[in-house]
């Protein structure tokens, strides 16, 4: 595969606009367009800020100043760890996770995401080149869906209608299970190719069970570790075109 697999993607949908032939791109949008450790980061500042909490756990508050969220990290275990808070805190640890899961998973933090290096200008040139894009997300319609929308917009990626969001309308619904249904659907739509750009191998499994013809690429960033990477498909680690090879790993 050569590293430049992204001009190789605009190419082929530029090909297929000229000849009247329909294209698809689909994102997902934590840890694939997004970088969501300024989030995670966020929030735990604000655990540590908050009164409550500083008066309930005064020793394991003091560490938090040593705290720093990294790209690669899933959750907040790894971060609390490296800043020096080892298990066992059992109350700590119930409510800075709670804290973290009630706002992560809402409209209002979404603001400190950062986007994947290149992953703007790839969206726009590819909308450019005459793909339809589509942002499939596992975050919900009642507590993220303002949120991401505004975040989009902010970062001038578009949403229109040959651009469209589309969420959970419910937290409880499966991601990998909404993802694939998604697609399922979306393949009746008469479109001669669909690319996938996504982070989390579990998706990506079901993927090629459930829809093998669509050309998915694994954003090699952070995951769940539910699963391993499907080994067969094309990793990046971000979205630069023609920089360094190794934006590509094979």
């Amino acid at each position: 595969m050569p590293h430049n697999l992204l001009a190789q993607i605009e190419n082929n949908i530029q090909k297929l606009t000229s000849q009247g032939l329909k294209s698809l791109v689909v994102f997902d949008l934590d840890s694939t367009l997004f970088d969501v450790s300024p989030r995670l980061e966020r929030i735990l500042m604000d655990f540590a800020q908050k009164e409550e909490f500083i008066l309930k756990f005064p020793d394991q508050i003091a560490f938090f100043k040593n705290i720093k969220v990294l790209p690669t990290d899933w959750g907040i275990k790894a971060a609390l760890g490296r800043a020096g808070l080892q298990e066992p805190f059992l109350d700590f640890q119930a409510e800075v996770t709670a804290f973290w899961q009630e706002h992560f998973f809402s409209n209002h933090y979404l603001q400190y995401d950062r986007p994947i290096d290149g992953a703007i200008e790839f969206v726009q040139s590819v909308a450019q080149a005459g793909a339809d894009v589509a942002y499939l997300t596992g975050r919900d319609v009642a507590r993220m869906g303002l949120g991401s929308e505004q975040i989009l917009r902010k970062w001038g990626l578009p949403l229109n209608e040959k651009a469209q969001l589309n969420l959970k309308p419910h937290k409880s619904m499966d991601d990998a299970e909404f993802k694939t249904d998604w697609f399922v659907d979306v393949q009746n739509k008469s479109y001669q190719k669909i690319y996938f750009f996504e982070n989390e191998p579990v998706i990506l499994h079901r993927m090629a069970e459930k829809c093998p013809a669509v050309e998915c690429i694994f954003l090699d960033s952070t995951h769940s570790g539910k699963a391993h990477p499907p080994e067969n498909l094309p990793r990046l680690i971000n979205f630069l075109k023609n920089r360094h090879p190794n934006h590509l790993k094979k």
